[in-house]
């Protein structure tokens, strides 16, 4: 894996939190949804059940996902170009850390 420079890491920071406030939004939504299903105070259905369980899986599903991005940033802190004394780019500082196990 080769060192992204300072233009590719700046495009792919920039894409990944805009994806990442895209299925944020997203999931505060679902996770609305689902609150008011589990407190409408309707009996519990067949059909309440199968709408629950969309919502659920919807929930994982953006969950996972906002853990890939996580996990995308973290290694482009990782492999980002540095300046000339060793530090990050400003763009990058922000990231978060991934804990990457390296070969001896």
């Amino acid at each position: 894996m080769g060192i992204l420079n300072v233009t590719d890491t700046d495009d792919a920071v920039s894409g990944m939190n805009a994806l990442r406030e895209v299925l944020t939004e997203d999931l505060v939504d679902v996770e609305g949804r689902l609150l008011e299903l589990e407190h409408s105070g309707t009996p519990v259905t067949e059909s309440k059940k199968e709408e629950m369980l969309v919502y659920q899986t919807a929930r994982t599903a953006l969950l996972s996902g906002l853990a890939s991005i996580d996990e995308v940033l973290g290694w482009i802190h990782l492999v980002a170009e540095k300046d000339a004394d060793g530090n990050e780019i400003d763009s990058v500082l922000a990231l978060p850390s991934l804990a990457v196990m390296r070969a001896s």
